[in-house]
């Protein structure tokens, strides 16, 4: 019996103790030490801490700390006084634990906060905190060491953290409805669940990371995370190994959507509807930076594979890919195809009438990262035009871009080029060398974006030019080098055929269609010395007719100085066989007969046939490159066609032929009546 007493006796006592215990803290008034709590703050950061609700405890085995409408300042800096504002946070701890030295808490709850983190004009951010006294000291850890802090939950409620750029101007916003990260214990997975608005744009995701315990001691951190948002569905699966020094990362990212432009509230800025579209690849930390290898891509009907690596840490940052795709429709980026016919709406001129506009180019583009990338496509697509076998290798590095290689088979020919654009200089530099060998007229034209104004025949050309400035029209002011150009057999669009050569149409529309004339061969030659090209040799052939140019170019201010003489093949064209001067400009050309040509015309003495030139073709050989790959090779014919012309010869006359019928306009143009013509307006259009 005594024992008993005695164990009552100690259990009264302990309830006497606890209970007045209980009675001490209940009676302890904890906002009184709110302003304790805001001088250490202040002490820590430099800022002010303002607590303007109530401070409580709740007493239990599971003791409970509320506060409510705290206000923590901003810097100084900052664009708003606060910048964090909290309507509640609680943390309830248990007790019992404490007595052995473990801290274990339950629950964290925020709600109702208001969070604004910024950054300045420097890139310094308001979370940057300064001492207002004395360096801090850095802390000390207990003496043996210390337990980790277990939390078992972290819930957010009403939360919204807006981020501000002051280096971009740019402004981000998560608004979290809920944001709830849950752990049985500090060695076990954590568990996330995140329901959020990203400037406006639903987000959710779910998913679990490595233990708390792990993440502290720099251990190997999983990361398991599904997601949606912007219509769109998103995973990342991998390790960090050491996430504190976020080095080691190996991650498979995968993303797939119906649309780019559903992206449009989560990037910040406008996104163009592409898609459907798909990613796949494992993201790697690499030197300086990262790395997505294994990389697949579909956009629409377009695949990509590939390795790219972004570094950081250089003075720029610099980019470098190789990619690969069996088919790539530049329709599925939003590249429109190039007009098909010399019919389709002219390109937009320079606002003062000029076509080559004097607007800035976009050099300062290339300065602001390096790149180096290689690219071999099967079949690259843009609109009618397919390339087939393309390999791409550029090389950018200081604001100079290397073209090392542009290589693409195009309707069974061969398209190469190479070239440098240097904007490091203060006057930007631009070099282009370009060779086609037996490529479609057309096909070759719509690749580059240009009508088709020539058809059919297979083209070669060689192009090598070089100039500076800022904008195409300064480039095109000094340019130096020279072109090269000759097609076999093919056609001429009518349109532009009317345009150019006024009444001599007549002379080349024997055996053509209503929509094109048929063309034996075409050869263009043109030498280009500080913006002024002048020709070396041009001539069109046909069945009807050969014409032969000379004359210059000058590309500074757009002025034209041509002649075109034709020889007619048929006695009754002769008469329309009148020699014109192409003057104007390239925005205002004027095609107006040669005035002493008429006159030679008059007393008979220039009026002739060619002889037979139906086969001059063939005799392009060697002319520019040396093969026969511009058409079918015929017989070449002295004294006619492409041939003589490319030789410096000028083609014979035959015999006299009968002038033509009074009526035809021929022998109007002979006897002075006016004719005039409104052609510069058309043709501008296509020279553009």
């Amino acid at each position: 019996m005594r024992l008993k007493h005695v164990l009552i006796g100690l259990a009264g006592l302990v309830v006497v103790v606890v209970g007045g215990a209980a009675i001490a803290i209940y009676s302890i008034d904890f906002n009184a030490y709110r302003t304790t709590v805001a001088d250490q703050v202040k002490q820590a950061t430099g800022r002010d801490l303002k607590i303007a609700g109530d401070l409580k405890v709740g007493i239990s085995l599971t003791p409970t700390v509320a506060v409510d409408d705290v206000t923590f300042a901003n810097a100084a800096w900052g664009s708003r006084p606060a910048m964090a504002t909290v309507k509640r946070f609680e943390a309830e701890m248990e007790l019992l634990p404490l007595l052995t030295g473990d801290i274990r808490v339950k629950r964290v709850v925020l709600k109702g906060a208001d969070i604004l983190l910024e950054t300045d004009a420097k890139g310094q951010g308001n979370w940057s905190f300064g001492q207002p006294g004395a360096a801090a000291q850095p802390a000390t850890a207990p003496a043996g060491g210390g337990k980790l802090p277990v939390v078992n939950k972290i819930s957010f409620e009403d939360v919204t953290i807006t981020y501000k750029n002051g280096v971009t101007k740019k402004t981000q916003t998560v608004a979290l409805q809920k944001f709830s990260a849950e752990s049985a214990d500090a060695a076990s997975p954590i568990a996330l669940e995140i329901v959020a608005n990203l400037n406006g744009n639903p987000v959710s995701a779910t998913g679990t990371i490595g233990a708390l315990s792990g993440i502290v001691a720099n251990q190997p951190l999983p990361i398991d995370i599904k997601g949606e948002g912007g219509g769109a569905t998103f995973a990342a699966k991998g390790t960090i190994a050491k996430p504190a020094a976020g080095k080691g990362v190996a991650i498979a990212l995968t993303a797939a959507g119906k649309s780019l432009a559903d992206l449009t509230p989560l990037a910040g800025s406008p996104l163009p509807p592409l898609g459907p579209y798909s990613f796949s690849g494992n993201l790697s930390d690499a030197e300086g930076g990262y790395k997505v290898a294994g990389m697949q891509l579909k956009m629409g009907t377009t695949d990509i594979a590939g390795d790219a690596a972004l570094a950081l840490a250089g003075a720029k940052p610099k980019i470098v890919a190789t990619l690969t795709s069996s088919l790539l429709d530049a329709q599925d980026f939003g590249i429109k195809p190039a007009p098909a016919d010399a019919n389709a709406a002219p390109a937009a001129k320079s606002g003062d009438g000029r076509v080559f506009p004097d607007d800035p180019l976009p050099f300062d583009l290339l300065k602001a990262a390096d790149a180096k990338v290689a690219f071999t496509g099967q079949k690259v697509i843009r609109g009618t035009v397919t390339l087939d076998g393309l390999a791409v290798a550029l090389d950018l590095a200081g604001g100079k871009l290397t073209i090392g290689k542009f290589d693409a088979g195009i309707t069974g020919g061969k398209l190469g080029i190479t070239g440098v654009v240097d904007a490091s200089a203060p006057q930007p530099a631009v070099a282009l060398k370009l060779t086609s060998r037996g490529i479609e007229a057309g096909t070759l034209m719509q690749t580059f974006g240009q009508s088709a104004v020539l058809s059919g025949g297979k083209l070669d050309m060689d192009l090598d030019v070089k100039g500076q400035g800022k904008s195409i029209r300064q480039i095109m002011a000094g340019l130096s080098g020279n072109t090269n150009l000759q097609m076999g057999e093919g056609k001429i669009n009518n349109r532009f055929a009317k345009i150019m050569l006024s009444d001599l149409f007549k002379l080349i529309s024997t055996g053509g269609s209503g929509d094109s004339s048929n063309l034996n061969c075409v050869v263009s030659k043109f030498d280009i010395a500080k913006g002024l090209a002048t020709s070396k040799a041009l001539v069109i052939d046909t069945n009807g007719a050969t014409i032969v140019g000379d004359g210059k170019v000058m590309l500074d201010s757009e002025k034209l100085d041509m002649h075109l003489d034709p020889k007619a093949k048929q006695t009754n064209l002769v008469n329309l066989a009148v020699a014109v001067n192409v003057g104007g400009t390239l925005a205002s050309p004027s095609v107006l007969p040669d005035p002493t040509a008429l006159a030679k015309n008059a007393t008979g003495a220039l009026a002739g046939v060619t002889g037979n030139g139906g086969g001059a073709a063939g005799a392009l050989t060697g002319l520019v490159t040396g093969n026969t790959s511009g058409g079918a090779a015929k017989p070449a014919v002295a004294g006619g066609g492409c041939g003589s012309v490319a030789a410096g010869e000028t083609p014979a006359a035959t015999a006299p032929a009968q002038p033509a019928a009074p009526s035809s306009p021929a022998d109007q143009l002979l006897q002075g009546t006016p004719k005039k013509k409104d052609v510069g307006n058309t043709l501008k259009g296509l020279l553009n």
